[in-house]
């Protein structure tokens, strides 16, 4: 049975798509049925009320208010915007939901202690009908950019558990240069286990140094 992540989850057009992947900390796709009243005729006969549907993809997430060009400045530029979405709560299984969504301004600050990560829960309509494809074989990247985290290519991909995995899909980085202090990408392993970078030769576990 699938179990949630790794997945991903991206927000924007193909080329420009912010990767939230590594802020999410759950999301759901979920419809909602409104069903009208039924109707009764003169002869006694009812017809019944019809149905419509409503989307949300909703969850909760970190706040990635340290990026300007992360997901939550995005958002507060940007409230209203209509914006392509990729969600893929297990990238092993491959089922995938993508559409658009109503882009909504994230929340700011926390209800929680002192120190306390920044977190924000976030629900962005989905416009009807978003594509579920239950059929596609999982895709896996064949690519990694570095960042803080870095993001996977192409979009949508899932990524190799740990170094190793990476090394033996001949997952190509990007820059090939060393990557920089801190840089790293999120493999399929959670925690520490599944972080890497690149040498400049190799992949390696951990983030650069």
């Amino acid at each position: 049975m699938p179990v949630f992540g790794p997945g991903t989850l991206t927000i924007g057009e193909i080329g420009t798509a912010i990767d939230a992947s590594c802020l999410v900390n759950n999301a759901i796709l979920s419809a909602t049925p409104t069903t009208s009243d039924p109707t009764t005729k003169l002869c006694g006969t009812q017809k019944p009320g019809s149905t419509t549907y409503a989307a949300t993809l909703s969850g909760n997430m970190d706040i990635d208010s340290d990026d300007p060009d992360g997901l939550f400045c995005l958002s507060w530029a940007n409230p209203g915007a209509e914006l392509p979405f990729i969600f893929i709560p297990n990238s092993e299984d491959g089922t995938s939901a993508s559409g658009t969504l109503t882009l909504q301004p994230l929340d700011f600050g926390s209800s929680g202690a002192f120190g306390d990560d920044m977190t924000a829960d976030f629900e962005f309509q989905v416009l009807w009908k978003p594509t579920v494809d239950c059929n596609a074989a999982p895709i896996m990247a064949t690519g990694a950019t570095a960042g803080t985290p870095g993001t996977w290519t192409p979009s949508g991909s899932g990524p190799p558990a740990d170094a190793a995995a990476a090394t033996a899909a001949g997952v190509v980085a990007s820059p090939a240069s060393a990557w920089t202090i801190g840089q790293y990408v999120q493999g399929g392993t959670a925690g520490v286990g599944g972080e890497m970078h690149w040498d400049g030769a190799a992949w390696a576990t951990g983030r650069a140094t």
